[in-house]
């Protein structure tokens, strides 16, 4: 139990790194382990918030309080499973102690259990931001039965198991399938790239659903029921009904149980196969390609991005939303554009459509985090005889590559398909703004990499959903969103979008020049 004990506080001190707030001596590497508890920390209380307010609204209403929990717990599952799914082979399989633990006196179950235990400790987290609220403001407004107080502690903490399971189980599956295969990266990170996008258009249209709840209660219960019937189980037994209640329990801890034995004795030949690689067979030597140094440095940057699957997720989300922006909303001209004539807000129609594109193209820019995912590796970028001019322009390059294609469509697709409605100014504004932010964020997330750099990491994962630099970014994301749509919506002066356009693009050639400048030093202070 000893053992066990301190292989959980490894793990899940790894995650959330709780040690180097504590004890580390260098303040920079201090404040990037606040800003990812931050980042966790803003997700917790973003997901209350919405949990939140739809239970008070559902039960000032008067709707049955099995709805809101049924509604609440097939979200916060469904996000439970989504991560599950996308990180579950790396944290249960694939970690970078596998040598030292098996030259180790440690059961192999014991090391099963430490790893299913620092994944479930992450996912409950996030299932009790959703369901905390929910209880809460049942407990307040509801009067529930004495027994809610008892089982909804047990219940909570029983939902993320069986999201857990299937997200996992279904990750090591795939990853043990397309283990061997050449594309094996590319396969597993579109699957889990369009689960992802699913959760998304999911959640944006969680408020819709729950005014749809709220009005039509019976019919929706029966949609929820089919799409997770556990959150059913979840809901009624929370609520009045102990048999489902004792069945959750019953199912969930069972379930749990049989998972982890499972994984006990499949581990070792599982983590042998995820581990091996694609070897080419009568592999023969052609002839040398040769190219520039940035183009050789470019492809050594596109290599190490598609090679996560982690990273791919986090980023290339955006670019996918802003061309699936610009086709569904060129679809829906015709409806979008009776509704925006009905809108009070001179410039409304295109403050909404700049700032949806300026949040889609920087909410997680490639190079916010470039530098980090090198890693130990650091020094082969550090000791090669190139430019660092040509290191930091590549890490530019592929960002820009990325989202600039997609953008650029959706801009023309936009600002055509709604020019009727649009003024001088704002087909200006819809097209300079996506692009200046882009350019800024781009620019200015090396430079917030290179002053929060985070190399020791262990998995991917704890860089792109956990560093410093990542959060800084999406934050500075969201500021541009509101600077650049804000001012001018609220004043009314048409020029004033093409004004912050401009001042925008000179602050991201200013931050170019600056790391021009200073390449080599930013380079060598790394």
């Amino acid at each position: 139990m000893k053992i066990f004990r301190t292989l959980i506080k490894l793990y899940l001190d790894s995650i959330f790194r709780f040690s180097v707030i504590r004890h580390s001596r260098d303040g920079r590497e201090r404040r990037q382990a606040i800003m990812g508890v931050a980042a966790i920390g803003l997700i917790v209380v973003t997901y209350g918030g919405m949990s939140g307010m739809t239970s008070y609204q559902m039960l000032r209403a008067g709707v049955d309080p099995t709805v809101p929990f049924l509604m609440i717990a097939t979200m916060a599952s469904l996000f439970a499973l989504a991560m599950a799914f996308a990180q579950g082979s790396a944290t249960l399989s694939g970690f970078a102690d596998f040598d030292t633990l098996m030259g180790m006196p440690i059961p192999m179950t014991t090391i099963v259990l430490a790893r299913f235990s620092a994944l479930y400790c992450v996912e409950a987290v996030y299932c009790a931001a959703y369901l905390l609220p929910c209880g809460v403001i049942y407990a307040t407004l509801g009067n529930p039965a004495p027994r809610f107080y008892v089982l909804f502690p047990v219940m909570l903490l029983l939902l993320p198991v069986l999201p857990i399971v299937i997200g996992s189980g279904a990750d090591l599956l795939l990853s043990s399938i397309f283990a061997r295969s050449k594309y094996k990266k590319g396969i597993t990170s579109t699957i889990k790239m369009l689960l992802l996008l699913g959760f998304i258009v999911f959640a944006y249209m969680f408020p819709q659903l729950s005014s749809r709840f709220i009005s039509a209660p019976e019919q929706t219960v029966g949609i929820a029921s089919r799409i997770y019937p556990p959150a059913q189980w979840f809901a009624k037994g929370l609520t009045g009904d102990l048999k489902l209640a004792l069945l959750f329990i019953g199912g969930s801890a069972a379930l749990c149980v049989l998972f982890v034995l499972i994984l006990d004795r499949t581990f070792l030949p599982l983590h042998d196969r995820l581990i091996a690689g694609y070897h080419v067979k009568n592999y023969r030597l052609g002839a040398l390609k040769r190219s520039s140094a940035q183009r050789a440095l470019f492809t050594i940057e596109r290599k190490r991005f598609f090679s996560s699957t982690a990273w791919v997720i986090n980023t290339v989300i955006g670019s996918i939303l802003i061309a699936v922006l610009g086709v569904a909303g060129a679809a829906l001209s015709g409806v979008l554009t009776a509704y925006f004539q009905t809108v009070p807000l001179q410039g409304f129609a295109a403050a909404a459509i700049t700032g949806i594109l300026i949040f889609c193209a920087t909410i997680s820019p490639t190079t916010s985090c470039a530098i980090s995912m090198e890693g130990k590796e650091l020094w082969i970028a550090k000791t090669l005889p190139v430019s660092a001019k040509l290191w930091i322009r590549a890490k530019i390059l592929m960002n820009l590559l990325l989202v600039g294609p997609s953008l650029l469509l959706s801009i023309a697709l936009l600002a055509f398909f709604y020019r009727g409605i649009l003024g001088v100014w704002d087909m200006l504004a819809i097209v300079l703004l996506p692009i200046s932010a882009l350019l800024f964020t781009t620019v200015f997330g090396v430079y917030v990499n290179a002053r929060m750099p985070r190399l020791d990491w262990k998995s991917d994962t704890e860089v792109v959903k956990q560093s410093a630099s990542v959060l800084v970014m999406l934050l500075i994301g969201v500021g541009l969103v509101a600077v650049s749509v804000l001012p001018s919506l609220l004043s009314g002066i048409g020029w004033l979008n093409t004004a912050i356009a401009a001042t925008v693009f000179c602050a991201a050639a200013a931050m170019y020049a600056h790391l021009m400048k200073n390449a080599e030093q930013i380079r060598r202070n790394l």
